[in-house]
């Protein structure tokens, strides 16, 4: 574990709770990316990250020493987010009908950055695009493929530490890995010969 989190962990469990606003600092970007990328709309996805630190910090006793904070944490945005999926399914969907709503834009892309600073303005038009295109094809997805997905290649974590979060093998992460980046592969590919 971090050391500098185990002694902001350690301060908090000896009664200096104001420290944990460090742990919320460092650790809030990357559990609200896993949390959009996971539910695709950002209310959801930021409500989410914001239970999933309040949880963090009610359990924050349980928590054990030789663990990663961020991989336990990530576990917890996970759960959250399957809660979100929960909430939704026992809820009724509402139907726009002639909404002038962009088609391309259904609100489900997860935005990751492939922008290149050098590159002229039809290549980063293309870079747009291609981030868009992608976000959408990594929101199709199923949960388990895009969670780790999106823990291993977007957030950096280790196999290992994908396998702590989702408990699961590191045979099992490896699986979704290699079924998401097959639909990935085969969803852009007909975009990426076009161009």
């Amino acid at each position: 574990m971090d050391a500098i989190d185990a002694a902001i962990i350690d301060a908090v469990l000896a009664g200096e709770v104001d420290r944990y606003a460090q742990l919320v600092t460092k650790y809030q970007d990357g559990a609200l990316r896993l949390a959009l990328s996971l539910v695709g709309n950002y209310d959801d996805a930021k409500d989410a990250s914001q239970e999933a630190f309040v949880s963090a910090y009610r359990a924050l006793g349980r928590f054990r020493r030789g663990a990663k904070f961020s991989t336990w944490l990530y576990r917890i945005v996970v759960n959250e987010c399957k809660d979100v999926y929960r909430r939704r399914a026992r809820q009724p969907q509402p139907v726009l009908v002639g909404s002038a709503v962009d088609p391309q834009d259904d609100g489900t892309a997860l935005v990751l950055d492939v922008e290149d600073p050098t590159a002229g303005p039809s290549d980063q038009l293309a870079n747009r695009e291609l981030s868009r295109r992608l976000g959408r094809a990594i929101h199709e997805l199923g949960l388990k493929q895009r969670t780790a997905f999106v823990l291993h290649h977007v957030e950096g974590l280790s196999l290992d530490e994908v396998a702590g979060v989702m408990r699961c093998r590191v045979g099992t992460v490896k699986s979704h890995l290699f079924r998401a980046t097959e639909h990935l592969r085969s969803t852009l590919a007909p975009w990426m010969e076009e161009g």
